[in-house]
This record gives structure tokens, sequence and C-alpha cells, in this order.
């Protein structure tokens, strides 16, 4: 059970995109020959999703090649707002406009270090960080205190009552 929590947490957005695709596919097409209008239609709905997913997936924080590097980072003088994510995921995926907004905002004061968990950083620091589900956020001091950490949901009250004045 553990392998299909974690399939369908991190390739939701690939799972109910195809779901969603099968079924419009299905009500369109059952009992009758469909139209070349159909057919389009049914592309237009695929490109769109394509289009959304380039768009909005969530990506790894650039340099973020070296696990070494990352532990490092954390505790180096400024608080870190660690996320794990997977391009992939619905809740990673709505959440990305969300944390842009923050690091803009805070990326000055505070270090955001966003790792995909399909790359090898990300899987090497999965079991060191212990955490199960994406999108996964831990905020740490400026000494590398694990301060709180969210599964699933930024709370960004939270966030900002964090970060030090």
């Amino acid at each position: 059970m553990e392998f299909m929590d974690s399939l369908f947490n991190q390739y939701s957005a690939i799972i109910v995109a195809a779901t969603l695709v099968l079924l419009v596919a299905l009500v369109m097409f059952t009992g009758r020959k469909p139209t070349w209008r159909e057919y389009a239609a049914l592309g237009v709905l695929v490109a769109g999703l394509v289009a959304a997913w380039i768009v909005l997936h969530p990506r790894q924080t650039p340099l973020m090649e070296d696990a070494k590097m990352v532990q490092e980072m954390i505790g180096d003088g400024k608080p870190v707002l660690l996320e794990f994510q997977s391009p992939y995921c619905i809740g990673c995926t709505r959440l990305k406009p969300v944390v842009d907004e923050l690091e803009a905002e805070y990326g000055q004061r505070v270090l955001f270090i966003r790792l995909n968990i399909q790359e090898s950083v990300g899987r090497e620091l999965a079991p060191v960080y212990g955490f199960e589900f994406t999108p996964t956020f831990i905020f740490f001091d400026a000494q590398g205190n694990e301060l709180w950490r969210s599964v699933g949901e930024l709370d960004i009250e939270r966030f900002r009552k964090s970060v030090p004045q």
C-alpha cells in the first residue's frame, strides 16, 4: 500500500489528467462514430493540459546537484524553507505560485531550496529529513534548527511569523 500511496502522490497530476482525457473520450465516442470536431476538441483538451503542466509544474532550485552542498546551506546564517516536491504532483503544482510569491517577497531574508524527489539530490536527502508525501515544507532557522514542517499545504501566516524581521 505504501508504494501505491507514493505512486499516486508523486504522479497525481499525470494520473488525474489521463483519467480526465479517458473519461471525456469515453463520453464523446461511445455508441457512434466521432466527428472531426470531437477529435479536435479532444486534441485541444490534451494540448491545454500539457501546456498547463509546462507552465505550472514545480522545478528544482538550480545548482542543487549535491546533497552535501544543500545540507551545508542549512544553518549557514540564513533561514531556509526546504521544499520536497515532484513535478507531477498536483499539490506541488498548486502551491508553486504561492512559493514563487513568497520567494519574491522574502528572497533576500530566506533561502528557498526546492528539491525534486525524483532527482538524485532529492532521493538522497529524503531519508535524511524523513518525509513521506509531497509537497513537504521544512523551515529551518539561521542556525539550522528545524522550527516546523508542513505536509501537503504551506501555512503562509506561520511562514511569515517565522521569518526574522
